[in-house]
């Protein structure tokens, strides 16, 4: 048996199978109802999957995504009004400051929790080294897209890193999405 086709290897595969299926019925779901916004900022969640952000029809639309191997689905919310809260995240480094592997790195950043209609919160974090972050028009949207992606890629996989010097610029773009008050 090879390197890459251990058992643990062949379960990951068959997630990242069943998230691209879900992936691909969600956005053709999408398709046809005429959801198409022209953009979305997303945001990697703790869980291995993606919070996005839109407006569109004059609604704020959230987007929630199944973490890596979960057997929840694809959730589209609107709201006329988007109930949020936003906390500043700052974690002091350790140690080396993940140096060779020794001690953590420091966090800096802000998340965003967002009120859902059933009371529960979910957090959009842009945290500088501990998530990925991305905003993309809808002709490069990989969310949107009702093809396969080759590979059975991920969403997640689109986001790019978040590391401190990233976080400024960010959340001046972040700021365009979460209304003022």
């Amino acid at each position: 048996m090879g390197f890459f086709n251990n058992a643990e290897e062949m379960e990951r595969k068959a997630k990242l199978k069943t998230l691209e299926d879900k992936r691909v019925a969600f956005a053709q779901h999408l398709a046809r109802i005429g959801f198409a916004p022209e953009k979305m900022l997303f945001a990697q969640t703790d869980n291995g999957g993606f919070v996005s952000l839109c407006r569109f029809e004059g609604q704020y639309c959230l987007i929630v995504s199944p973490g890596f191997g979960a057997d929840d689905d694809f959730v589209l919310e609107r709201y006329d009004t988007l109930n949020y809260r936003a906390e500043q995240v700052h974690v002091a480094s350790e140690g080396m400051g993940g140096i060779f592997g020794f001690g953590k790195k420091a966090e800096t950043g802000v998340q965003y929790i967002i009120t859902r209609a059933d009371g529960s919160e979910i957090t959009m974090p842009f945290v500088g080294g501990r998530n990925g972050w991305l905003e993309t028009s809808l002709a490069k949207n990989p969310l949107l897209k009702t093809q396969r992606r080759r590979g059975d890629a991920n969403v997640v996989w689109d986001l790019m890193p978040l590391d401190r010097t990233a976080v400024s610029r960010a959340l001046k773009v972040v700021a365009n999405y979460f209304p003022e008050g």
